[in-house]
């Protein structure tokens, strides 16, 4: 059975780093084949892996959309987004990478995003695990990818902004078309000390699971800052040690 974590958040609060992190952190937990789905529109997420960009889903929505591209209606046209699909991803040591692309234009695309909603799911399938890093905010969730998510992972540092968001996100989830098992809330970047009080009062109120805390690392901001990978980090660094423990905690909450 496939174990789906999608990440969500405010911008800045490191989440396409905690989902590499997460990668590295299944595969070597023996979680594998892990797909990587990057909804950022900024596309960062192949750079936090070590991989290059493969070929935007965007593409292949703008080309499904568009009355010159789309293949004809019907089985040939879903055979032709899965074939497109397929060519997309980036196949890498322990696992595969999609990237989502940028945002929609003016065309209509209720019918290529149903075709490529499918095609992710049907692909989803066939991974031990899922990880999803989406955009600061939920409309990827929704409307492109996938349908049915164990884990909602909100990501938060230890400000009220990010706080706030986290609310807005938890909020949304009861809107959304999508089955979420779990609403998990994940404090990154914590500095000695802890949460403040009115920040720890609040999260303790929130209708969701907190998981253990990650340290600020300097280790990975400089990894970050120099262009290198998560997979570079030393396995003993403070915020891979407390992703190992999170990969954990959700592996048996999804057993």
């Amino acid at each position: 059975m496939t174990l789906s974590i999608a990440i969500a958040g405010k911008g800045g609060t490191g989440k396409t780093t905690l989902s590499a992190l997460l990668v590295r952190a299944l595969r070597e937990a023996g979680i594998r084949p892990i797909l990587a789905v990057d909804a950022d529109p900024n596309s960062p997420l192949a750079a936090a892996r070590g991989v290059e960009e493969g070929k935007p889903l965007a593409d292949i929505r703008e080309q499904g959309s568009s009355p010159e591209g789309s293949p004809p209606s019907g089985v040939g046209r879903v055979r032709a987004v899965d074939d497109e699909i397929q060519r997309a991803i980036v196949e890498a040591d322990g696992f595969d990478l999609v990237t989502m692309g940028r945002p929609e234009g003016p065309r209509c695309y209720c019918y290529v995003n149903t075709l490529l909603r499918r095609s992710l799911d049907e692909l989803s399938r066939n991974y031990a695990a899922v990880v999803l890093d989406n955009e600061a905010g939920m409309e990827h969730l929704s409307r492109r990818t996938t349908n049915d998510v164990d884990f909602l992972v909100a990501v938060m540092d230890p400000a009220l902004p990010a706080l706030r968001a986290v609310k807005r996100i938890l909020t949304l989830c009861d809107e959304l078309p999508v089955r979420i098992g779990h609403r998990i809330v994940l404090v990154n970047r914590l500095r000695p000390g802890g949460v403040a009080g009115q920040i720890d009062r609040e999260l303790a109120a929130l209708s969701a699971q907190r998981l253990a805390d990650v340290p600020q690392d300097d280790d990975v901001e400089r990894a970050g800052a120099l262009g290198q990978d998560v997979f570079s980090l030393d396995g003993q660094t403070p915020a891979l040690l407390a992703v190992n423990k999170i990969v954990e905690a959700l592996h048996v909450i999804h057993s």
